[in-house]
């Protein structure tokens, strides 16, 4: 799936790219630099996981 970049090409510009593991189910983020097309950032699963769970995001709930 591709997303729709801005009108107004910045260089400070990155988008997020969820991917969902077909097999487990598990989500994980790249963050894309828009001018480069480069992954700069990637969050595993267990990442993600630790990170709402720190936020508050969904107490009690563990997304897989």
């Amino acid at each position: 799936m591709r997303h729709q970049l801005p009108p107004e090409p910045n260089s400070n510009y990155t988008y997020p790219q969820f991917i969902i593991d077909e097999k487990t189910g598990r989500v994980e983020v790249n963050f894309i630099d828009w001018a480069s097309g480069q992954i700069v950032r990637h969050i595993a699963a267990a990442e993600l996981n630790q990170i709402l769970k720190d936020q508050g995001a969904l107490p009690g709930v563990q997304i897989s």
